[in-house]
């Protein structure tokens, strides 16, 4: 057999494959309805619509089952981009189905929520999708290389069993029948089928992460390791099988822990939520945050770490975290919330005045009701080994030449501290030991000595260790954080306007 004939020969069998795979899969709903299926234009979105066309619909495989196409203009390669979209509709409509285009602006999007273009359209594409949906499942047309590249970027990010474990033939409401399948596969079945894809030149920009994975990564791997891509997907398939197990156990223990949950906010039991081994509560973070962010979580380790720190502090004060993915953790006593909060969107009720945030260190943190953002970080490792030998020395000139304090910017002692501080503006009765003083003194009392404007009081930043407030943010540090001979390690303490 020829080269040519095994090409023909397998792209025939390409659609029995992919029936195979459906069904072991249950992919499709087996009372029929509607499946969106999103079509840019490309090969592989053009393989999966034409296998999908000759295998739904009246007396076909899937006879119930009515396609309907979806594509986004994404505005990035004006006016290339609308030349697409009339393309992809022209297409779509001379072979008889329904058609849905949607258009954002990638660029405003990514400026306006501060994300990379690569996260602004994957959230645009995946919100309209979503939209034309209406809760119908989505056909997308990842495939095995698609996988490959995934799990290089999610080793390449960090993560654990669900990041490693790569793309799932279903989430949620997402379907991927091509994973069986490569990119040359896709591109054979459409030079066999007359189909011809749309290019986009952007897949060659190495200004995006995946394709410097694609096409510089990839086959540097490939050189130490010319099987690279078959021990990735076979370490996928082993992590699958846990990470199968694993939302199971989310599954059971969803409606014990969440109390209530809406498009935009999960509410969560945090006794509940505590009584579970630290494992699961992680993935239940996980599917809580990917549900509030198209079906992907933004949470990284140092996030979960953050969260446990909210979560195990015994208080009954409003805890707060900025998180990635404009995603907003509120705890108050047992009541916890999760949140994707818009630039147009106001806070949930649960913000009061004076709530208190979690400030990472090293870390920043801005201060509601207040035009401040504080930061905690360390100080560089060289530079700290001179500043603590002037302390040793008790060359105070030569301390604070390299110090360089002012009012908003700080220097202490953090051999005491903890890996989280907090920040919040001041409450009745609240309490700091000017440096210098032998006792504490009432905030009140020093905002009066100092001449502070009653108008800006309120606006002050207060910084807690777990013990005391160690920084009155402008004003004055706590003594018992002060800089010694004895001090081992620094910490810098910032505060600037936004």
């Amino acid at each position: 057999m020829s080269a040519q004939e095994r090409s023909e020969a397998r792209v025939a069998s390409m659609r029995d494959a992919l029936a195979a795979f459906i069904d072991q899969q249950r992919l499709l709903p087996a009372s029929g309805g509607r499946l969106v299926v999103a079509v840019s234009g490309g090969a592989d979105s053009l393989c999966l619509l034409h296998l999908l066309r000759s295998l739904c619909g009246p007396g076909k495989r899937y006879p119930t089952l009515q396609l309907h196409i979806a594509h986004l203009n994404h505005r990035l390669r004006e006016p290339v981009s609308s030349q697409d979209a009339a393309a992809v509709a022209e297409l779509v409509r001379a072979w008889g189905l329904p058609v849905t285009l949607g258009e954002e602006d990638v660029q405003a999007l990514a400026k306006r929520e501060h994300l990379s273009l690569e996260e602004a359209a994957r959230e645009a594409r995946y919100r309209f999708l979503r939209r034309v949906a209406a809760g119908d499942p989505i056909a997308v047309a990842h495939h095995r290389d698609d996988q490959v590249e995934t799990l290089v970027l999610h080793w390449i990010r960090g993560g654990g069993i669900a990041s490693m474990s790569g793309l799932q033939p279903r989430q949620q409401d997402i379907i991927r029948p091509l994973l069986i399948f490569t990119r040359a596969d896709t591109l054979a079945y459409c030079s066999q089928h007359g189909l011809t894809p749309l290019e986009d030149a952007s897949n060659a920009d190495l200004r995006y992460q995946r394709n410097c994975i694609r096409h510089e990564l990839l086959p540097l791997l490939e050189q130490l390791n010319p099987n690279i891509r078959a021990t990735l997907l076979r370490n996928s398939e082993v992590m699958q099988v846990d990470a199968a197990w694993i939302e199971v156990q989310v599954d059971q223990h969803w409606s014990a822990v969440v109390s209530h949950e809406e498009t935009e906010t999960i509410a969560l039991r945090r006794s509940a939520l505590l009584a579970l081994p630290l494992s699961l509560q992680r993935h239940l973070w996980r599917r809580a945050s990917a549900s509030l962010c198209a079906g992907q979580s933004p949470l990284e380790l140092r996030h979960y770490t953050l969260i446990e720190q909210a979560l195990s502090q015994e208080t009954g004060e409003a805890l707060m975290l900025h998180l990635p993915g404009q995603l907003h953790f509120w705890r108050q006593g047992e009541q916890v919330l999760l949140k994707r909060v818009t630039e147009e969107q106001q806070p949930p009720q649960i913000v009061q005045n004076n709530v208190e945030l979690i400030l990472p260190v090293p870390g920043a943190v801005a201060v509601p009701g207040t035009p401040w953002l504080v930061r905690a970080e360390f100080v560089a490792e060289e530079e700290e080994a001179e500043i603590l030998e002037s302390l040793r020395t008790k060359d105070m000139t030569q301390t604070w030449h390299k110090l360089a304090s002012n009012r908003y910017s700080v220097y202490i002692d953090r051999i005491h501290l903890d890996s989280v501080l907090r920040v919040r503006t001041r409450r009745a009765g609240d309490r700091i030991r000017p440096l210098g003083m032998a006792h504490s003194k009432k905030v009140q009392d020093i905002c009066v000595d100092r001449h502070i404007p009653l108008q800006e009081r309120d606006h002050i930043p207060l910084i807690f260790s777990r013990a005391q407030c160690i920084w009155l943010g402008g004003v004055c540090i706590d003594d018992r954080v002060r800089l010694t001979g004895e001090t081992r390690h620094l910490l810098h303490l910032t505060m600037q306007r936004v």
